[in-house]
């Protein structure tokens, strides 16, 4: 009797470590099947043209994406790098503007990047999404290859954040950016 309480109570502690939360968070992505991503060895983060209303939360972010790109191998620099990331967030997660609202003043170099939907494979969000407010806790990334000025993937991530709970909430930005960027390269 003593060993199926224990494999019981085994089993209970287990169980809800199995059953996925809640607040998991939900990853798309797609890729342009025509990019060399070998060919890719260095990204410059665009900053938005706007500071952060969320200093601390913005850092957490950019310093989480610029982690998970150079953990892929991927150099940061300042200016010139072969990708230009363009990052854009609801309010949860600090960054405001939009990814394809480029404008001159927050890119050197850059103009409203281009999609070629032929090439696309996976998630392509709406072109003209530049106007439109995301839902709090979502996160996107386009990567603009900086010869072509073409987006050569994209993705997004949503997770419930708690501005309350501010640890946790940092905590689960890391986590869902370390899964959205877990996507790139895509595994064609």
């Amino acid at each position: 009797m003593n060993s199926a309480l224990g494999k019981l109570k085994v089993l209970l502690v287990l169980l809800p470590l199995s059953i996925p939360s809640a607040s998991a968070q939900k990853v798309q992505t797609g890729y342009d099947k025509g990019a060399d991503f070998s060919s890719y060895k260095s990204f410059t983060l665009v900053e938005p043209p706007t500071p952060s209303s969320m200093p601390l939360l913005y850092a957490s972010v950019v310093g989480s994406i610029k982690n998970e790109l150079q953990s892929r191998g991927l150099a940061s620099l300042d200016h010139d790098g072969d990708l230009t990331v363009l990052a854009a967030g609801g309010i949860d997660y600090g960054l405001g503007g939009s990814p394809t609202g480029v404008t001159g003043d927050s890119c050197k170099n850059c103009q409203t990047p281009q999609r070629d939907v032929q090439y696309w494979a996976g998630f392509l969000p709406p072109s003209g999404s530049a106007g439109k407010p995301r839902p709090k806790g979502t996160l996107e990334l386009n990567f603009v290859d900086r010869k072509t000025n073409k987006v050569v993937w994209t993705g997004a991530v949503s997770q419930k954040l708690d501005p309350n709970k501010k640890e946790q909430a940092l905590q689960k930005v890391a986590a869902a950016i370390n899964k959205l960027i877990a996507e790139f390269p895509p595994k064609k």
